[in-house]
């Protein structure tokens, strides 16, 4: 007799094997001390027989275990046969899963289904394919034991997505800022021994990027430095003193000066190194840059603005032999006023040259926080500046601590998908309800996740807790569980497709309506209510999140259209509108756009941005742009940025837009294609965008 196999292969017929299995079944009931060999023998006997008597050729696996089953059953074996069917469950659970690593696998090696989840990530390189793969047997062991059935429901069935969920069964928190002038205060740990504290500018911000480094692998997010020029400030005096000292020694002259011109180009040299630096060393897997941002701009000392002039002028001189734009670090210009005047007037007129050529640094405005920036005696605390990540992530107040934004970050944030319960209700009033509904929902997913994250060990991340840069973490040894100081750390409740959603329920989306925009900003204020509830509730720190969605854009679009159609043209495109933005392809002023769009920036406290786009000419008129960001700032627009297309031929260095991705002086394709997602820049979009950001490029407008 022969056995069918799974894969359909034929085998000879082993009654041994039977025998095993039910012995098995038998150990894992009885222990090792019951001698039931003479049982399960006999069990096997009358099975191979009652299979034999129906005279047949060939034989299933599964038929043989269903005889098994019954067998056991029939003999009053109900706790051995139970334990034969958890044992074949296992197992059947063990060869799905090596399946899927298999098809996994097979598909990282063959870059097959590429979604470019990620823009700044090579697919095709070795330590991509790696990560690929490592992520998705992660993300399948999440499924597995860790996400209840109705979040995992939730989140394949596209209602609410679990951002990074390849990362969720290792316990990695997302992002954070790090206290950069703490950490380079006292000697930092790493595996292989300690760094001593730096003594000037150039040591500074060598070992800042060495520091952004060792903590990018700690974490799946990126990581950003509050008040820079602040923290940077300090080690130019140290530069001074010891150039003033070794004037002194030598008797030179007009020390002080003689002082300052060296410090003046050692600042330089250090700023344009940072840059390399920071765009060159892809210490992350994936031969990813770790994803950087830095606020500066308030520093008034000679020192401070010392540091934004040089580090400015390096971003404009480019980095590498063909003066290329540098993608790292996101720079912020921290916006803000003192007696009716811009801090730091001429430094910020050199930023906005910068924004225009370099795109960077975008502005966020230091007015449009809920708190002060000075403690209790009424003293200025850099660290308490507004903020944020590059993408848009920013932490507000904090329950748990001070509400300065180093030492903690966002521990996670999933996104609603507005345009599905659009469809599903097709009535403002049951969307308003539902879209409640499933912010509860999101919530308890990421309370979730935390409690899953607070169990693991400070060993798991020792860079992070044995110099402290998550706050405190130093205070426990490695074998201690993270535990409640991940308190102070923020979860973000995010959402996709507010335009698409108005569309579905009132024909027009809130750029094009004035009733249909009320009705968007009052569910906007239900929804950061709600996040405001339930932090006092939990205890935890929750607030509502404009996402930036680079793949899920694309992901959602996709699931949309398969689940519903395409919903009278509101789902053809292959990408849903980012959270509450005006759709790419409306035109408009960019006053209206700002205009439109600012009053949605307070209620989204974990993080929102507002965009323009603007025609490269616009390089003809600074003080237009000048007006355009303070405009900005003064509609209370709480993170802003302008997207500027800057194309660059690499053979050459012609510069222009090119149209059809080649230079139009050479030909040549060799060409580096700047263009903005979901906050920060990527030098080649036409080759790393998935096709949803593509066409969505493609139907961006110029706002006049």
């Amino acid at each position: 007799m022969k056995v069918i196999k799974r894969d359909g292969a034929l085998a000879e017929f082993e009654p041994i094997k039977i025998e095993n299995a039910i012995n098995k079944s038998f150990k894992s009931v009885r222990g090792d001390h019951d001698n039931f060999l003479s049982t399960t023998n006999y069990l096997t006997q009358r099975i191979f027989d009652n299979i034999e008597d129906k005279e047949r050729e060939k034989v299933s696996v599964a038929e043989i275990e269903k005889e098994v089953e019954n067998r056991l059953m029939k003999s009053g074996y109900f706790d051995e046969a139970r334990a034969y069917i958890e044992y074949k469950s296992k197992r059947r659970f063990q060869r799905d899963t090596d399946s899927l690593i298999m098809r996994y696998t097979d598909e990282a090696i063959n870059l097959a289904n590429i979604e470019n989840e990620n823009a700044n990530m090579p697919e095709g390189v070795f330590t991509a394919k790696m990560t690929r793969i490592s992520g998705e047997v992660s993300r399948e062991y999440a499924k597995q034991f860790l996400l209840p059935p109705d979040h995992l429901k939730m989140h394949e069935e596209g209602w609410i997505y679990i951002h990074d969920f390849n990362s969720y069964a290792v316990g990695m928190q997302n992002c954070m800022f790090i206290d950069i002038g703490d950490i380079l205060s006292k000697p930092i740990h790493t595996t292989n021994g300690t760094m001593r504290s730096p003594k000037s500018i150039r040591s500074a911000l060598q070992v800042t990027a060495v520091v952004l480094q060792c903590q990018s692998n700690a974490q799946f997010g990126g990581i950003a430095i509050n008040a820079f020029d602040f923290h940077m400030a300090k080690f130019i005096r140290m530069s001074y003193e010891k150039y003033l000292n070794k004037a002194e020694s030598y008797g030179v002259p007009n020390k002080e000066k003689y002082a300052w011109n060296e410090t003046i180009e050692e600042t330089k040299q250090a700023c344009e190194a940072f840059l390399h630096n920071l765009n060159h060393l892809e210490s992350r897997a994936g031969n990813q840059l770790p994803f950087v941002s830095i606020n500066y701009g308030c520093d008034t000392s000679k020192e401070g603005r010392l540091f934004i002039k040089c580090l400015l002028e390096s971003t404009l001189d480019g980095i590498g032999e063909k003066r290329t734009t540098p993608i790292f670090p996101i720079q912020i210009w921290q916006y803000r006023e003192e007696n009716g005047e811009v801090l730091n007037s001429d430094l910020f007129g050199l930023a906005n040259e910068c924004s225009i050529k370099r795109v960077y640094p975008n502005y966020v405005n230091t007015h449009a926080e809920v708190y002060e920036v000075t403690d209790e005696k009424g003293n200025f605390i850099p660290d308490l500046l507004p903020a944020t990540m590059g993408c848009r992530t920013r932490l507000g107040e904090n329950k748990h601590g001070s509400n300065g934004k180093s030492g903690r970050g966002n521990l996670s944030p999933v996104t609603m998908n507005l345009p599905k319960y659009a469809v599903e209700t097709k009535d403002w009033s049951e969307f308003r309800i539902m879209t409640l509904e499933m912010a509860k929902k999101g919530i308890e997913m990421m309370a979730r996740r935390l409690e899953w994250q607070k169990k693991q060990l400070m060993g798991s991340a020792p860079f992070m807790y044995k110099n402290a840069v998550w706050k405190h973490g130093n205070e426990y040894n490695e074998h201690s569980k993270i535990g409640d100081i991940l308190n102070s750390g923020t979860l973000a409740l995010g959402f996709i497709g507010l335009a698409e959603a108005m569309q579905i329920l009132f024909g027009k989306h809130h750029g094009e309506d004035e009733n249909v925009h009320h009705q968007s900003i009052e569910l906007m204020k239900d929804l950061s209510d709600l996040c405001k509830a339930r932090s006092e509730k939990l205890g935890l720190n929750i607030s509502l999140y404009a996402t930036p969605a680079e793949s899920l854009c694309h992901k959602f679009a996709k699931l949309l259209r398969l689940q519903y159609g395409e919903q009278d043209g509101v789902f053809s495109r292959d990408f849903i509108t980012n959270s509450y933005h005006i759709p790419v392809w409306q035109k408009m002023p960019f006053d209206q756009k700002i205009a439109l769009e600012a009053p949605f920036h307070k209620y989204c406290s974990g993080g929102a941005i507002t965009y323009v786009e603007l025609k490269s000419d616009i390089v003809k008129t600074p003080e237009a742009y000048r007006n355009l960001v303070k405009g900005a700032m003064d509609q209370g627009v709480y993170y802003f940025a302008t997207n500027i297309p800057l194309d660059k031929c690499l053979d050459c260095d012609h510069e222009g837009v090119f149209e059809d991705l080649k230079c139009d002086e050479c030909g040549s394709d060799n060409i580096m294609t700047l263009r903005r997602v979901t906050g920060y820049i990527t030098g080649c979009y036409h080759k790393v965008f998935n096709e949803g950001k593509k066409q969505e490029v493609a139907c961006r407008v110029k706002h006049d």
